[in-house]
């Protein structure tokens, strides 16, 4: 079987949070891929050989063109037409719905197949504005299919006017073997807690702040991890502060994705109190993080949001409570802390769900399915 290329319109290349989207070029040994984007971030973390940036530095020329394109909602075509005319991909694909906007000219220019691969920002916030409501429609005209990862991010897609013929369901897959091979054995009595984000109010920062609150008041033994870095760090250091556990809690700010698996590893819970906000972001899908945290057996207490109720099994692989409960979560953490052996068997179901759900393997498999589906 002849060996297919596809373009990747990514934008920039690549963030930190982003890491899931590495992945799928980098394990996708099948295709030969190739990144078209505006410009350069952490290269160092996430070396790839086919990226080919419009500005390999970010000079006033680079800021001025970006500029125009947040005020145009399209890129100057010209770099990448250059690329795509040498490098002769069949396949387009670009990540979040704006990225393949952006470049809707190209598009229709080359008449290149088209996937879209929306991931939560762009089905709810996005959609609701008006000048975005026509974009889609015509997005969804253009394009012939359009990726989610999970069956609830697929009917808010189908919500929003994409043809339900158009729309595939492809969880994302995470690198199982790097996170499990990270995981450590307990060396001593305390409860490692994590949460991770601090940029916007749809992953609950104050929740989670609020509910290891209550939880420290009554285990000494509980500790908090905060990954991150965002606005809401100050909020989130306020509350702590005034309930008397902030010196419990441990921020480490962004981190490279190896020391973010390497932390995760030491983890006895995963925190994941995702909520709608109130300019409507939403997850979408889920956190990637619910995902990884299941991959690496530890047992996820989160919130009944998005497609998270889809990837944590209530009372099986983690524990679930309504948005904004703090109390509920606190309770459910409560649960995991005072019972070992219930952290444990979630951990173990969690693992187990995770290597047949969401194997970056597979997932990988099944975006070749649907490239070659479409030439």
């Amino acid at each position: 079987m002849d060996t297919i290329t596809v373009a990747h319109f990514i934008n920039p290349f690549l963030p930190l949070t982003q890491n899931w989207i590495y992945h799928q070029l980098r394990f996708n040994t099948a295709c030969r891929n190739i990144v078209l984007c505006q410009t350069l971030e952490n290269a160092d973390q996430f070396p790839f050989e086919n990226v080919f940036p419009a500005f390999p530095q970010k000079n006033l020329r680079a800021r001025l063109s970006m500029y125009s394109a947040r005020l145009r909602a399209q890129y100057f075509a010209g770099h990448y037409r250059t690329v795509i005319q040498r490098e002769k991909p069949q396949v387009l694909h670009g990540h979040f719905s704006w990225e393949s906007w952006r470049n809707i000219g190209l598009i229709k220019e080359t008449r290149l197949p088209l996937i879209t691969t929306f991931y939560g920002l762009d089905v709810n916030k996005l959609s609701r504005k008006r000048i975005w409501k026509k974009r889609y429609a015509s997005l969804f005209a253009i394009g012939d299919l359009f990726s989610v990862e999970g069956a609830y991010m697929a009917e808010a897609l189908a919500a929003i006017g994409c043809p339900r013929e158009k729309i595939r369901v492809v969880p994302i897959g995470v690198d199982i073997e790097t996170l499990s091979r990270h995981r450590v054995l307990k060396t001593n009595q305390n409860i490692n807690i994590m949460f991770v984000g601090l940029r916007r109010e749809k992953k609950g920062a104050i929740y989670a702040a609020a509910a290891f609150a209550r939880v420290a008041a009554k285990n000494p033994l509980c500790q908090m991890h905060i990954v991150g870095a965002g606005p809401l760090a100050g909020r989130v250091k306020k509350l702590l502060h005034r309930e008397g556990v902030l010196r419990r809690c441990i921020f480490h700010g962004a981190l490279p994705y190896a020391s973010y698996c390497s932390l995760l590893g030491r983890m006895d819970i995963v925190m994941a109190p995702s909520v709608t906000a109130k300019n409507g972001d939403t997850e979408g899908g889920a956190p990637v993080v619910v995902i990884e945290a299941q991959a690496a057996g530890i047992p996820v207490v989160a919130t009944n949001h998005c497609d998270i109720p889809n990837i944590v099994i209530d009372n099986e692989t983690g524990l679930l409570c309504e948005e904004r409960d703090a109390m509920g979560l606190a309770f459910n953490i409560n649960r995991l802390v005072s019972n070992p052996q219930l952290r444990e068997k979630m951990g173990n179901a969690a693992k187990v769900q995770a290597a047949q759900r969401f194997s970056i393997h597979r997932q990988v498999k099944e975006l070749n399915r649907l490239y070659r589906s479409m030439i």
